[in-house]
């Protein structure tokens, strides 16, 4: 193939070789003339020359196809599961472009070089249901960047340098996969989250973040799945489960937790019928009187409690939800039926009537008959005898 391509190309500037020659002579001449600056002395025409006919060469070569031109790399386009994805992966991007279709449903940024997410840098994509920007040198929010991403489903803001997490991404009606991973939350601040949030958490990534405790979000009645990995927990306490009754797995590998925390958390996940497979093993079994079951302060608390009575109450309004709309679906359905039924009934009878108006009138006595004859008409049958 390469070959080929070679003698195409050289079959296509044949008539160029006495050219090329020349090309070649003047591109080792001038650089002979740079390397032996002071060696050599030329006349400045000489020089304005050899200049013109350097560029003149590089032109031709280029438009051969000998030089090859740097690729441009943009941002693709592509959809999955029938959703319309644009990956700008690796691209050196400093800011959201905003040049995209406004209709993109997944965005992904990541590994990119944007340092700040400003309030303007989504306002065009209201559709985004998921967002990636992971790995990127992101140190800062400002406050209303992602109001409008009311569709939002899944953000991915690991490994950058945030120091606390975006408290609106909490307000987020359908906001359930959150991964802030790999940042260093250390100025964590709750006080002024609105509890409970809105967001359905049912999946929440914050390991290594060199978190002292588990993150106070109010109640989680749909998080099903915890990673807390690599935090060192010096200040775990085992009462921020009671808010989590929905729990079944929970990543605490590599972290710090103590004796006593290790075993009431086990004690925890074995009540609620979860695996504690990722939770540091307990060597011994500590005393009751050293380390008091976690019952009362979990399953058994009043936190718990409200936490259950508002899954059951979702789970409620979910099924009262999807048997009004069953229901309100079978009733569109046999109105159309009924709408079709009585206007074909309509047309029917229209098209009678129609019909009828359009037949002449039908005689049935002959008596009728002869006392509607007219002059010019021809005799009946039964007149011809009288003639």
């Amino acid at each position: 193939m390469l070959s080929a391509n070679w003698g195409l190309h050289t079959s296509s500037f044949r008539h160029l070789d006495g050219l090329k020659v020349i090309c070649q002579y003047e591109w080792i001449s001038t650089l002979s003339f740079i390397i032996h600056w002071q060696a050599f002395e030329f006349r400045s025409m000489d020089l304005h020359w050899q200049l013109l006919t350097f560029i003149v060469c590089l032109q031709l070569w280029r438009s051969a196809g000998f030089i090859l031109q740097p690729e441009v790399r943009k941002c693709s386009y592509g959809h999955i599961d029938k959703l319309l994805r644009i990956r700008c992966y690796d691209l050196d991007l400093k800011e959201v472009p905003q040049n995209l279709k406004t209709s993109v449903e997944v965005l992904d940024l990541s590994h990119n070089r944007i340092r700040k997410l400003k309030t303007s840098s989504f306002q065009r994509y209201t559709d985004i249901k998921f967002l990636m920007l992971y790995d990127n040198m992101i140190l800062s929010v400002e406050v209303g960047t992602f109001e409008s991403l009311t569709s939002l489903q899944e953000i991915d803001l690991s490994n950058n340098g945030l120091t606390t997490i975006p408290l609106e991404l909490f307000q987020l009606p359908r906001l359930r996969n959150l991964y802030m991973d790999s940042n260093e939350l250390t100025s964590l601040n709750l006080q002024a989250l609105e509890k409970p949030i809105r967001a359905p958490l049912e999946y929440l990534n914050v390991a290594g973040c060199e978190l002292q405790e588990l993150p106070d979000l109010g109640i989680l009645p749909k998080l099903w799945q915890l990673n807390a990995s690599m935090n060192p927990l010096h200040n775990f306490s085992i009462d921020s489960l009671a808010n989590m009754c929905h729990l079944q797995v929970i990543d605490l590998t590599k972290s710090e937790l103590s004796k006593c925390g290790c075993q009431q958390v086990t004690n925890h996940l074995m009540m609620l019928g979860a695996s504690p497979k990722f939770v540091p093993v307990c060597l011994e079994a500590l005393d009751i009187r050293k380390c008091p079951l976690p019952y009362n302060r979990t399953i058994h608390s009043p936190t718990f409690a409200s936490c259950q009575t508002t899954l059951q109450f979702a789970e409620t309004r979910s099924f009262w939800l999807f048997g009004a709309g069953c229901f309100g679906g079978v009733c569109l359905v046999l109105l159309i039926v009924i709408f079709c039924v009585i206007h074909c009934r309509r047309k029917r009878a229209q098209r009678r009537m129609r019909n009828a108006q359009k037949r002449k009138p039908f005689v049935i006595s002959p008596r009728n008959a002869i006392n509607n004859r007219q002059p010019e008409d021809e005799p009946l049958h039964c007149d011809t005898s009288r003639k």
